[in-house]
């Protein structure tokens, strides 16, 4: 961490995101015990806060991953580890695991790609090692497109053949088209599935045949947002994943209304927020026509983020819908009597201007929170129909915020969703020497803090421009403030900054998207046996067993497979981690042990090595289980995938172009072999099985059954990351790899990983005559900044050219900081 202290840093964040002015709300006591429900149910949903800066979000297989991970409103102290896995979307496949060191909160981490990692759509997921009642205290998830930068035999694509939307049957031909036409084979294995990958309306495996198939779908089979015709095809180790939608009968727009508050009220004007979307779910910009009963009231339309308003005062008896196309769509039935609530903007600094209608002469209360705190109550007798409150924010937190508006006993009558201290930004101000840059050029940076934070440490990746997408990008401010609560939300490339176009998306999504994801009545339900919450840290836990030579049965067909068999051990053995030689430890009397984590602290992709302290250890074997595994694969199957544009019909888009990327130095392990060496029965070396004794026959994990009755057949070791059948057949697993057993009673296993620093090529010192295709120029884990001086730093270009963009996001001294700036490299020296 280089002696820079984060907590103080974040805890003042913490206390400003939950601070609690509820001491100092004077709540009527006839509502009194409102606010001990809603602490209590902030108690109940609270949960600590991860966010990840990764460089980029399209990556390479075989390329690095540099991420700093910033943790808010934990106690800092018990999380120490932070787990990362790469999830492939489709497959929900986990392909990669390594574990970072997490220090007062904060992480840094630097990992690789797998060089076995096919293109397409994948998601890193993280989480800590807190476990709350059983399940991740916290989770984080990040977009990432894999593109693959080697040298490609073939290229695929799917082309329609007929593809009528009134045809009984979609027909589209795939095509492989070889760089040497000469070196294509017969056949080439495919598989195929539409829709969903868990619950695909139809798949199936078939072979191409002189590089061409023809899949034939029925269109009966055929939905919008199920309607995608996904193929992998797979040749000696190169994969293609390609797509192309198939058309279906035009189907009804979904339209959705969010009258403010909730509900609209009969005679009361209500503002209404509406949103249209496709059956497959994309936004749509529309115009249509708005009627109370068969008269056209006003015509509406939609932005394209398919989100609109129109006002309404609604009448009794009366019935209204909007006509979209052909199709009419109802809007709520309005209530009869009640109060509704509107507020003059939803985006404010601190002041809030409420407006409350109501019919009836009744005593209400108007409540602010955010479903953790209590902010203030305010009772409002209702002698006129229209009352206009002005609410000074001064002492709420920046943020979203709920407006309720209840009855004397608590019963909500409608809610809205502000945006308090809008203008309390920290915005960065980066500046750069030049706009534009020759190829191996020195480029010099500062960035300065500018509004309300005096001091900083933050994170900066300088990255090539196409290498962020705008529909996966991510930064630290607008997730904080809005996706961590609202969720995804419509692509666009700023959302919190000064400009009125971003104010006023925000008044259309806080309308539409902003109606809170907990409830009030669940609120109320809230018990003080509700917010008992059971914690756990997850441990590295081992085993030491007995290896003994077992003579199989004679009728059974393993009979020519002499195999090593395990018993468990009777007494305690002593165990060194030569990480901490001279902390040796004991097993219990089972053989069972759990590991200290600053033991398995590593340098990056270093590992932790246990050697049994016994004269007999040859005839011991050590086990160590990866709580983080299991719960990865759980994670990836419940992981939600964005709403991303699938269809990929052709494989060219998903191959890095020769001048984007730079070719990288595979890691290799040379380790010694023994001829004699030999596990379950199986030689190790000579291509049959590794260190574990895992093997692939016939592309089966582990088959022994089969391994006893071949002839021919010669099992070869498998491949972290790969996927195979798993050895009862019944499906597909993905090799993790394993530990490395040395002999004598020794194993290896990755750590938990330091930081690594990013070291920037100095072209001012050495110059090589080979290409520079560096797509991530510059990396820092932390700078710190102020509001009183500049941080500089520099770098070298490489010789990519294009633009490149700067971003710069963490923390400040009391809330979170991010920006961004571009400059383009160009030919020539």
């Amino acid at each position: 961490m280089n002696g820079i202290n984060y907590k103080p840093v974040l805890t003042v964040l913490l206390l400003q995101l939950l601070i609690t002015l509820a001491a100092n709300a004077q709540l009527p006591k006839n509502i009194d015990g409102l606010n001990n429900k809603i602490n209590l149910y902030g108690i109940k949903s609270q949960s600590p806060v991860l966010f990840i800066h990764f460089d980029k979000t399209i990556y390479t297989n075989n390329e690095n991953v540099w991420f700093t991970a910033y943790l808010f409103g934990a106690d800092y102290q018990k999380y120490k580890t932070l787990s990362v896995a790469l999830v492939r979307d489709d497959s929900r496949a986990v392909l990669m695991e390594d574990r970072f060191v997490i220090s007062n909160g904060i992480a840094f981490g630097h990992t690789i790609v797998p060089d076995s990692v096919g293109p397409g759509n994948y998601t890193f997921i993280a989480t800590t090692n807190r476990l709350k009642n059983g399940k991740p205290d916290v989770i984080f998830t990040q977009a990432v497109t894999i593109k693959t930068a080697d040298q490609q035999s073939y290229s695929a694509s799917l082309n329609p053949v007929d593809t009528s939307v009134t045809a009984t049957e979609q027909k589209v031909m795939l095509s492989l088209n070889f760089v040497n036409p000469k070196a294509m084979p017969a056949t080439v294995p495919v598989k195929y599935y539409i829709g969903n990958f868990s619950h695909p309306v139809l798949k199936d495996s078939v072979k191409t045949k002189a590089g061409q198939y023809i899949f034939t779908i029925p269109s009966k089979l055929l939905s919008q947002g199920n309607n995608t015709l996904h193929v992998l095809v797979k040749y000696k180790k190169e994969e293609k994943d390609i797509s192309i939608n198939l058309p279906t009968p035009p189907q009804p727009a979904i339209v959705r209304f969010y009258p403010e508050g909730g509900n609209l009220v009969n005679n009361i004007q209500s503002t209404v927020g509406w949103e249209v979307k496709s059956a497959a779910g994309n936004p749509i910009e529309v115009n249509a026509l708005l009627y109370e009963d068969k008269k056209v009231l006003d015509t509406l339309s939609t932005n394209s983020y398919g989100l609109g308003i129109f006002s309404l005062m609604p009448k009794a008896g009366s019935n209204y819908a909007v006509k979209l196309k052909d199709t009419l769509y109802q809007l709520p039935t309005a209530l009869a009597s009640g109060p509704a609530i509107s507020i003059i903007n939803a985006i404010v600094n601190d002041t809030l201007t409420v407006n409350i209608k109501d019919e009836q002469h009744e005593k209400l209360y108007l409540i602010g929170h955010n479903y953790k705190q209590l902010f203030f109550a305010q009772p409002i007798t209702m002698t006129t129909i229209t009352k206009r409150i002005r609410f000074i924010l001064k002492n709420m937190p920046k943020g979203l915020t709920q407006l309720t508006l209840t009855d004397s006993t608590g019963r909500p009558f409608a809610e809205r969703t502000f945006f308090a201290h809008y203008d309390q930004r920290t915005p960065l101000s980066i500046t750069t020497d030049m706009g534009e840059y020759a190829a191996r050029k020195k480029v010099t940076v500062k960035v300065k803090l500018e509004g309300q934070a005096d001091s900083g440490f933050v994170s900066v990746a300088c990255v090539q421009e196409n290498r962020i997408e705008a529909k996966k990008k991510n930064d630290i401010e607008s997730y904080l403030y809005l996706k961590h609560d609202l969720g995804n939300l419509p692509i666009r490339e700023t959302y919190l900054t000064s400009n009125e176009a971003d104010k006023q998306f925000l008044e259309n999504v806080l309308l539409v998207k902003g109606w809170s994801r907990y409830t009030w009545t669940d609120m109320l339900k809230t018990e003080p046996t509700d917010t008992v919450r059971k914690y756990e840290n997850l441990t590295f836990k081992g085993n030491v067993v007995e290896v003994f030579s077992a003579t199989p049965d004679p009728h059974s067909a393993e009979h020519i497979l002499p195999r090593s068999k395990e018993r468990p051990i009777k007494k305690s053995v002593s165990i060194i981690n030569l990480n901490r030689p001279l902390d040796p430890f004991a097993t219990d009397n089972t053989g069972g042990f759990t590991l200290k984590e600053d033991g398995l602290v590593t340098l990056p992709y270093g590992k932790v090595t246990l050697r049994l302290n016994n004269h007999d250890e040859g005839n011991y074997q050590t086990h160590i289980a990866d709580p983080y595994t299991g719960i990865d694969k759980v994670l990836a199957q419940h992981m939600v995938v964005g709403n991303y544009t699938t269809q990929l019909e052709s494989t060219q888009y998903m191959q890095l172009a020769d001048n984007e990327h730079a070719t990288l130095l595979k890691e290799v392990n040379i380790t010694e072999k023994k001829d004699d060496d030999a596990i379950h029965g199986i030689p190790i070396g000579g291509g049959t099985a590794n260190e574990c004794g895992d093997f692939i026959l016939a592309g089966i994990l582990n088959w022994y059954e089969g391994l006893a009755r071949a002839n021919h057949s010669t099992p070869v070791p498998p491949v972290a990351g790969h996927e195979y059948v798993n050895s009862t057949e019944t499906g597909v697993t993905v090799y993790q790899g394993c530990a490395t057993r040395l002999g004598g009673g020794m194993l290896q296993f990755k750590g938990i990983y330091s930081d690594q620093e990013f070291y920037p090529p100095d072209y001012s010192k050495t110059d090589p005559a080979e290409p520079q295709f560096l797509s991530t120029l510059y990396w820092k884990h932390q700078l710190k900044v102020s509001s009183t001086k500049d941080a500089e730093f520099s770098f070298y270009t490489g010789d990519i050219t294009g633009r490149f963009k700067i971003i710069v996001q963490g923390v400040t001294g009391n809330d979170v900081t991010h920006g961004e700036k571009t400059f383009n490299v160009v030919k020539g020296k």
